[in-house]
């Protein structure tokens, strides 16, 4: 969910042109084309053979260390599970994760040149997933993403919102063999947005805090074009942007609590809000204000940090909490993650925020190369555009055939200590789900230039 908001271009992937047109990638994958560019593909032969295998590369050191490794344990659980159950058409699955590194894009294309990846997962970072979108489409296999925010990336409509890679102020890319499966920014600041207009009435003081970077900008701005789109009356009394990763955010608190507003809306995330929450609690926040909202707060690893320090009944949302869906398939994801890492003292055995969208990215990988009966990229591309995935944790999804980003819904749940988890904090109760449909975003989001990426 990093994002260093830095735009640099071609200068990023090794002076690589981005212009393959969706149509002719997939006509010339569909021919082979696409083997050419990956150095990987074939038929499936019903069995046997070399193994299939994913590449993945997320942030697995520094402030998003903990998304990176919730990541990478929920896709080595999956992996472990399709083998168990006789791998993809009968092949075995390996998979080799990566940390981001210095240089991402040397890392990308050493997975599928060198580790000869057939299928990608990723990233933790929108700044590295959008500066690596040449790198990413050049190199021709399906990449799904699990972690990423920004709705730039998923928004195919360049022409009203410009081409991200082509103009200063482009706010679309569309990548032709790019996927996610997670909730994203304008999803999850619709669902805030949408809670705070069935939850308040009109004339609300409303403050922001949000890491002073990209992600926590554009979520500011999704929530108040959506506050806008409802046509909900509201008061902007302070906006504060701690740097990313501060450690003392405590005089941006102090300048919210001395405008007395309302409610809070932030955007932090992983260790940024653990710092908030603590700092907040100590300066009393949490008792003058009517509500506290997180975009991507509610977390396992957040709340078992901030232990009984986290407050009650304020409403942090994330893209997946364990067993909040009531479905089969989250059961079984749960029990695969709990078996597979309750012995060992480095991973919470409770899958984080983006585990239900990684479980989700491999087995969606499974169905569509089956489907396909080969490896070959264009093939797995053309089965994932509109495909429908049943067994989601969070529910059956779809991903839509033009933007590829999924239509899973996003939770909001109150944080509560008579939440059953399986460590020692708080959990989420009450929790509702949220979806929203390109239409409807368009619509609230009309009198403003943001693209809703769905």
């Amino acid at each position: 969910m990093s994002d260093d908001g830095q735009r640099t271009g071609a200068d990023t992937t090794g002076g690589e042109s981005r212009g393959v047109d969706r149509r002719r990638f997939l006509a010339a994958a569909g021919a082979g084309g696409a083997t050419a560019l990956a150095g990987c593909g074939d038929i499936l032969g019903g069995g046997g053979g070399d193994p299939i295998r994913i590449g993945a590369i997320y942030l697995l050191s520094g402030v998003a260390e903990q998304l990176g490794a919730g990541s990478e344990a929920a896709a080595e659980v999956a992996v472990d599970v399709i083998n168990e159950e006789g791998g993809i058409d009968g092949r075995d699955v390996e998979i080799e994760v990566r940390d981001h590194g210095d240089d991402p894009q040397a890392q990308i294309r050493s997975l599928v040149q060198e580790f000869g990846a057939d299928v990608m997962l990723g990233l933790t970072s929108s700044g590295v997933t959008l500066t690596s979108g040449p790198t990413i489409e050049q190199l021709g296999v399906p990449f799904t993403l699990t972690d990423i925010g920004t709705p730039f990336i998923t928004e195919p409509d360049t022409d009203t919102f410009g081409d991200y890679y082509e103009t200063d102020d482009g706010r679309a890319a569309g990548l032709p063999n790019l996927f996610r499966t997670n909730s994203m920014t304008a999803h999850m600041t619709y669902a805030i947005a949408q809670y705070t207009a069935d939850n308040f009435s009109g004339g609300l003081r409303v403050a922001n805090a949000g890491p002073d970077y990209a992600y926590g900008q554009q979520c500011w701005s999704y929530y108040q074009a959506y506050l806008d789109g409802l046509g909900f009356d509201y008061e902007v009394v302070q906006v504060e942007f701690p740097q990313l990763a501060a450690s003392d955010m405590t005089p941006n608190i102090s300048n919210i609590v001395d405008a007395d507003p309302d409610v809070v809306f932030t955007s932090f995330w992983a260790n940024d809000t653990v710092t908030f929450t603590s700092q907040a609690a100590d300066q009393g926040l949490f008792d003058q204000v009517d509500d506290v909202f997180d975009t991507i707060g509610a977390d396992p690893v957040n709340f078992q940090a901030l232990g009984d320090t986290m407050p009650e009944g304020v409403h942090y949302s994330g893209w997946y909490w364990p067993g909040a869906y009531g479905t089969d398939a989250d059961e079984e994801f749960l029990s695969a993650y709990e078996d597979a890492y309750a012995d060992d003292d480095n991973i919470l055995a409770y899958p984080t925020f983006t585990g239900g969208s990684t479980w989700a990215a491999v087995h969606i990988y499974k169905q569509a190369i089956e489907a396909a009966g080969s490896t070959e990229p264009g093939e797995i591309i053309s089965e994932m555009e509109g495909l429908t995935f049943e067994e989601d944790p969070r529910g059956t999804i779809t991903l839509d055939e033009n933007s590829h980003q999924s239509n899973a819904s996003c939770i909001i749940g109150e944080s509560s200590f008579d939440a059953d988890v399986p460590y020692d904090g708080a959990g989420q109760v009450n929790t509702q789900e949220y979806t929203i449909e390109r239409s409807e975003a368009l619509d609230l989001l009309s009198g403003s230039d943001l693209p809703p990426g769905m």
